[in-house]
C-alpha cells in the first residue's frame, strides 16, 4: 500500500499517513491491517471495522478483560505473585510450569512460559 497523507493531524500535532501495520493483541496475530500512523510520535490508529474484528476474536477466545490486579506476597525470602486461574488457563500454566521472568523497565515485568 502506498503511504497517503490524511487531511487531519494526530493529537500530538504530527502528520498522519495511511499505511499498513502488523496488528497483535493479547498474543493474537491479526496480520497486516490498514492504519493511520503519525510521522512524529509513531501512534497507530486502526479503523472501527478492524477494532470490531479484534474485539470479536478476543471475546470468542474468552480472554476479554483478563487483566487483573494481584497483591504481591512473601514466602521465605522470595516475593510471590499469584496468577489468577483465568490467566493461568489462557497461558497454559500449571503447578510446577517453568517460566522465565524478564524486567522490561522499572515498572514492568514480562513472564514467558518456556515449557
Amino acid at each position: 500500500m502506498n503511504e497517503e497523507e490524511v487531511p487531519y493531524k494526530c493529537s500530538c500535532g504530527g502528520s498522519l499517513k495511511k499505511t499498513q501495520v502488523e496488528v497483535e493483541f493479547f498474543g493474537i496475530d491479526f496480520g497486516l491491517r490498514d492504519a493511520e500512523v503519525c510521522t512524529a510520535c509513531g501512534s497507530e490508529y486502526l479503523d472501527q471495522e478492524t477494532l470490531k474484528v479484534i474485539e470479536e476474536e478476543i471475546k470468542e477466545r474468552k480472554i476479554f478483560a483478563l487483566e487483573k490486579r494481584v497483591l504481591v506476597t512473601k514466602s521465605g525470602e522470595s516475593l510471590v505473585i499469584r496468577i489468577p486461574p483465568e490467566i493461568a488457563e489462557f497461558l497454559n500454566i500449571h503447578y510446577k510450569s517453568l517460566v522465565q521472568l524478564f524486567p522490561v523497565d522499572k515498572d514492568r515485568l514480562e513472564v514467558k512460559v518456556v515449557d
